[in-house]
């Protein structure tokens, strides 16, 4: 192999290796983040009968489950673009099984 085609594969190992890191990074940090209590865009309860909710990247949702509420802005570091609600919230607040979709906001790329 010359080298050209062995810096290729070695270029392609990596972007691979990169994207299957960042895939597989479940923190959630790899999410976005927590935002202040008052700057979020909107606002959506959640009940037990609410299965998923819609997002955009970069919108800040404030989440009211049972009584409390939970501000969060989206940044989707990876491709998947579902979150399972229960992997950002703290400890004390359950929304078990609830899905958020998060479409990507093609500005911000």
């Amino acid at each position: 192999m010359n080298r050209n085609k062995i810096l290729v594969a070695l270029a392609i190992a990596a972007s691979v290796a990169g994207l299957n890191a960042s895939a597989a990074d479940t923190s959630p940090n790899a999410y976005g983040n927590n935002a202040p209590a008052g700057s979020a865009g909107r606002v959506v309860e959640i009940t037990p009968a609410t299965k998923y909710v819609n997002v955009t990247e970069v919108d800040t949702v404030t989440f009211k489950i049972d009584g409390r509420d939970f501000t969060w802005t989206f940044h989707v570091l990876h491709q998947e673009g579902v979150v399972q609600l229960s992997s950002i919230l703290p400890q004390e607040l359950h929304a078990d099984g609830v899905k958020v979709y998060v479409t990507p906001d093609l500005s911000y790329r």
